[in-house]
């Protein structure tokens, strides 16, 4: 990649010179992890060469293929080889193995070296007449030390294996929600919250089929769509998600804003979404009638201008009309705007964008321990500000990281509760 990239920056490419740089800097920690994994699984047991080399040999090709389907990801049609049951997962678990390496030993690195001061001081204070002869039976212990880092070796290997049945385990996740301000006329209403489904790839028709089926099934009366509809592709790929989305029916409609992947041709697919039964809202404001009782929903662009995202929100929400005793929807698709919002400008936010962590631990159906957690970032579930409420889904597709670790994907289904007399909301 990084020999394509030179050659594409050498014929005046500045994206050529930008992979150039990028590729080495990204595929190093990779490099290592192999290193390390290597020396740890094979050193150790003193293989035979041939073993030692047929290894070598299955994990050059594990890069070639993990290489061909990452430059033909983007693609309109697939090299179908590339997708064919067994070899799709093939790239995303290698990637996925040394990617979990490496980070597990940069934060093993960073443990050690944090404790050298704490190692020298006891070297400092330790009897110098301390027993130097090694005990019987240590050489037992150094063979089991061995055996059980070669066990740690292989542990990414196991936790990325894991992630391919996890990655497309579509469930219906239930959430109910207390709204401060939520009319009583409205409590119980259901709505079904996707995001980020990412067409194309392994997200064909009949993983669409089968999220449209399963979200019919729940009987929303609602369904919004936080943006993420497409891959940054080329073609006709995403034909199949129009399909599934006219599929569905909901009593009040589908409602729509984009996200960060879905600005290559926006009019096309805000075009294409219509045609489906889906109204998109683009800094948009709309209404509908719920059992005679006005609901509002509100939509708003990603803001790709995260220094200014405070001043952009509050410009956009200000051309809608002054908020009234009709209750508010605002589909954000990045929760890390809700702290930026205007205060009081929507009941309900709901998002996608962080794929529910993407990696971590599900400890329930609205918690994790998640890195983007971690951070600081809502991940999942449900977040409060004033009388606001944010709710973030785990999301119904991934993109970026080849796959879920950890983390399953969910097509949730939040109803919508009036505070009770005498309850907080």
């Amino acid at each position: 990649m990084a020999v394509v990239a030179l050659g594409l920056g050498a014929s005046g490419s500045r994206r050529g010179w930008m992979w150039a740089i990028a590729v080495p800097l990204a595929f190093a920690p990779v490099a290592y992890a192999r290193l390390r994994l290597f020396t740890r699984l094979l050193t150790p047991a003193r293989m035979h060469a041939g073993i030692v080399w047929g290894a070598a040999a299955v994990a050059v090709a594990a890069d070639a293929l993990m290489v061909a389907q990452l430059l033909t990801a983007r693609a309109g049609e697939g090299v179908s080889i590339l997708q064919a049951p067994g070899v799709q997962w093939v790239g995303p678990v290698w990637f996925s193995t040394h990617a979990l390496a490496a980070l597990a030993y940069g934060v093993r690195g960073l443990m050690r070296l944090a404790a050298r001061p704490v190692r020298w001081t006891a070297s400092r204070v330790r009897t110098r007449d301390a027993v130097t002869d090694p005990p019987d039976g240590s050489l037992g212990r150094r063979e089991f030390l061995q055996q059980f880092g070669m066990l740690g070796a292989a542990a990414p290997f196991a936790v990325s294996l894991s992630g391919v049945p996890l990655s497309y385990d579509f469930r219906v996740d239930e959430h109910e929600i207390t709204l401060p301000h939520w009319p009583p006329a409205l409590d119980g209403l259901r709505i079904a919250h996707l995001s980020d489904i990412h067409v194309g790839g392994a997200m064909d028709r009949a993983r669409l089929q089968h999220v449209a089926a399963l979200t019919a099934a729940a009987r929303p009366d609602l369904i919004v769509h936080t943006g993420d509809f497409l891959t940054h592709r080329r073609g006709d790929f995403d034909a199949p998600l129009y399909e599934a989305l006219a599929s569905l029916t909901p009593r009040y409609g589908q409602f729509a804003c984009f996200g960060n992947h879905d600005f290559d041709d926006p009019d096309r697919l805000a075009q294409r979404l219509g045609a489906a039964g889906v109204v998109v809202l683009r800094d948009a404001f709309t209404t509908l009638t719920v059992e005679s009782h006005t609901v509002e929903i509100a939509g708003l662009d990603f803001g790709f201008d995260r220094d200014h995202r405070a001043a952009s929100a509050a410009r956009r929400i200000g051309r809608w009309p002054a908020r009234g005793p009709a209750p508010r929807l605002l589909l954000v698709h990045d929760p890390s705007e809700f702290a930026q919002l205007p205060e009081g400008c929507a009941d309900l936010v709901l998002s996608g964008h962080t794929h529910g962590g993407h990696i971590g631990v599900q400890l329930g159906p609205e918690r994790a321990l998640t890195i983007v957690g971690l951070a600081g970032i809502p991940d999942q579930g449900v977040f409060r500000r004033g009388d606001m409420r944010l709710f973030v889904t785990r999301c119904v597709g991934f993109y970026g990281y080849p796959m879920r670790v950890g983390i399953p994907p969910e097509i949730a289904v939040l109803t919508l509760r009036a505070p009770r007399a005498g309850t907080a909301a």
